[in-house]
């Protein structure tokens, strides 16, 4: 529950018609807790990105159910009197059907707000997501060594135990681990290694894909989004092969994106569950999400240039 602060009400209401627009409604609703004056930018690609959303509602056949938030202050600015920064995390719950089954989907998102009095009420003046620097903690983590980290992990794939992991820590730290700013790849490369999958060390950062500890002390492989697709694209400890398309895929797989079909890719995510259409549903960090659609259409990052490379994880 949100405490309550003056500028509560525009905030909430804004999460409230979220909400009500993962069901039914148009996003033009989105505009009620927008002061006259506001920045109307930030409205419109959200309204575009809800658009993009209906549309893969409809191609998926689902109909969605239910929505809600449980909303959390993690930070404030106070301007003046009549102003305020305020950032704010959604943990939002999302339940759909399609062809008689049941599903549920999460994220957990941060935002930015600012709010303003004006013409007698409090109202949103811009709002955008929050970048993971200005509100996420740093956490304590220790070394890990490469003993520790190799022994007993050529077994095979366990993809069982890879999920098991993933779903664990789709929202939170494992603290034995770094927390990095953009954790995708990070999160990603734990699930392999709860897996089985050993990890491939070398004394230099561009080679192999390992993890020893803080302070730089781990491969670009294992923590940036690029560096691990071109990893998996040599196979690697994990024996990756790339497939062609996404229903080619097992629990435990890796989906790896580039929004603006660059060339370069920024974002990992693991499988964690199926629709029945076949189609994976996955789990990921930075905006940390569990059993979201695997093609993100939905997401703030999405773009129609996006490429994807799917990767079969043998192990």
């Amino acid at each position: 529950m949100m405490e309550r602060r003056p500028w509560h009400q525009p905030i909430a209401i804004w999460f409230q018609i979220q909400n009500r627009l993962w069901v039914e409604g148009e996003p033009d609703d989105l505009y009620e807790p927008l002061l006259k004056d506001g920045n109307e930018a930030w409205i419109q690609l959200e309204q575009e990105r809800l658009r993009r959303l209906r549309l893969q509602q409809r191609e998926r056949n689902c109909h969605p159910l239910k929505s809600d938030s449980r909303l959390r202050l993690v930070k404030e600015k106070i301007r003046s009197d009549e102003e305020a920064d305020v950032w704010m995390i959604s943990e939002h719950r999302m339940f759909y059907e399609i062809h008689g089954d049941t599903y549920e989907e999460e994220e957990a998102i941060c935002w930015k707000f600012n709010v303003r009095f004006s013409e007698g009420k409090w109202g949103i003046a811009d709002g955008r997501l929050a970048e993971p620097s200005e509100w996420k903690e740093r956490t304590r983590v220790t070394t890990i060594s490469e003993q520790e980290e190799s022994a007993g992990t050529r077994q095979g794939y366990n993809r069982a135990r890879a999920v098991q992991y993933a779903e664990i820590w789709w929202n939170s730290y494992n603290p034995r681990y770094s927390r990095f700013e953009v954790d995708c790849t990070n999160y990603v490369s734990q699930c392999m290694v709860a897996g089985g999958i050993p990890m491939n060390f070398t004394s230099r950062r561009d080679r192999g894909w390992w993890y020893r500890g803080p302070h730089e002390q781990w491969s670009y492989s294992w923590a940036v989004a690029d560096s691990l697709k071109r990893y998996l694209a040599t196979g690697g400890t994990a024996r990756a092969v790339m497939v062609d398309r996404p229903d080619q895929l097992s629990l435990g797989d890796i989906i790896c994106y580039d929004w603006e079909g660059s060339g370069r890719y920024d974002h990992n995510t693991i499988v964690t569950a199926f629709d029945n259409n076949g189609m994976p549903l996955v789990n990921a960090h930075t905006v940390n999400s569990r059993h979201r659609y695997w093609e993100y259409r939905d997401s703030h990052a999405w773009t129609p240039r996006v490429q994807y490379r799917f990767f079969h994880i043998q192990g």
